[in-house]
């Protein structure tokens, strides 16, 4: 029989309306979830364990860091891990998890719901016996997001909608496998892409984490002001991640954005060019915008998501002083967060 621990964050798939709306409750709730597990008796043992109830919306960096000690202190002992978890911001756990626990050798598999678990009408008992089927599958191996009969990687969940069921895509990447029937089928495109394989031979675990440094996300919009880059320096900033147009672009006719993102690079702040699209990712040698701002030493994101780039450069930094070192791991492929590069 296969040992699978859920351990339980809150998010929706946990709530109850309270007369503030919907929040995720502290009470109990072992006995729900096992309500909604009883189709996988016999073949599964399953334990519950809290970790904390929070919205989505709440969790800090400080949180995925409680996340992976209760991972830490449990994985030897069972087959894989489910995380139950707000779907807000569910892909930047994912993405995080990712890192912390690369070339982890079971499965840890994140999933929630649209709709509470309490309602009869809520996705979230199917979700869960999936993420369950997903976890104690031993082809698995890393961080998932498992959700609405879907398999993603860690790194490539995105949440297209915030009330449809079918609630995320595998952004650039192939989706990991489907579950039907209470089966996991797992996709011939993604096993032709971990064929290519992804680098874990960096010694990562050995590098000593620091405190959780601060990374700036920079929108561009019509009209951005340069001052932002005095704020960015001012509060002590470690990285900079740019949200550019289409393939990466920017307001490079803006001279004084340039020189202040000038200092940036002088000071050895790494600043990333992502896009706010959802597809294809960044090519900075296609337009003059793109080539101008990789003169300006802006690193390109390549077809990461920005979820996956924030918490990569924030797990990075943490653990290495180096900024060689950190250039090296924004760049290789450690979970399947860059698959493509321009």
């Amino acid at each position: 029989m296969k040992r699978v621990l859920v351990l339980t964050t809150g998010g929706t798939i946990l709530s109850f309306q309270t007369t503030e709306g919907l929040k995720p409750g502290n009470e109990d709730v072992t006995g729900l979830l096992h309500e909604k597990l009883l189709k996988l008796s016999g073949e599964y043992e399953i334990d519950v364990e809290a970790v904390f109830y929070k919205d989505s919306s709440n969790i800090v960096p400080q949180d995925w860091y409680i996340v992976k000690d209760s991972i830490q202190r449990s994985i030897d002992k069972y087959d894989g891990i489910v995380i139950l978890h707000g779907t807000d911001t569910m892909s930047y756990s994912a993405a995080m998890l990712s890192f912390l626990f690369a070339g982890v050798n079971k499965a840890i598999i994140l999933t929630g719901s649209q709709i509470p678990l309490s309602c009869q009408d809520s996705d979230g008992g199917k979700n869960l016996r999936d993420a369950v089927i997903a976890a104690g599958d031993s082809r698995l191996k890393g961080v998932f997001v498992v959700f609405h009969d879907k398999v993603i990687n860690g790194t490539r969940a995105y949440k297209r909608s915030s009330i449809n069921k079918d609630a995320y895509i595998s952004c650039n990447y192939p989706y990991v496998g489907v579950i039907k029937d209470y089966k996991l089928f797992i996709t011939q495109e993604y096993s032709d892409m971990r064929e290519k394989g992804c680098r874990t031979e960096l010694s990562l675990g050995e590098l000593k984490k620091k405190d959780i440094p601060k990374i700036f996300v920079l929108k561009m919009v019509p009209g951005i002001e340069a001052s932002l880059i005095d704020y960015i320096l001012k509060e002590g900033y470690q990285g900079v991640i740019i949200e550019g147009y289409g393939l990466g672009g920017m307001p490079v006719d803006n001279k004084e954005l340039m020189a202040k993102i000038d200092l940036l690079a002088g000071k050895k702040i790494p600043v990333i060019m992502a896009t706010q699209c959802v597809y294809d990712g960044v090519n900075l040698d296609t337009y003059e915008v793109g080539m101008t701002a990789k003169k300006n030493g802006i690193l390109s994101a390549y077809d990461m998501t920005t979820e996956a780039v924030y918490t990569k450069l924030m797990w990075g930094i943490s653990c290495t002083d180096s900024y060689e070192e950190l250039l090296e791991l924004l760049q290789t492929n450690l979970c399947g967060e860059l698959a493509v590069k321009y």
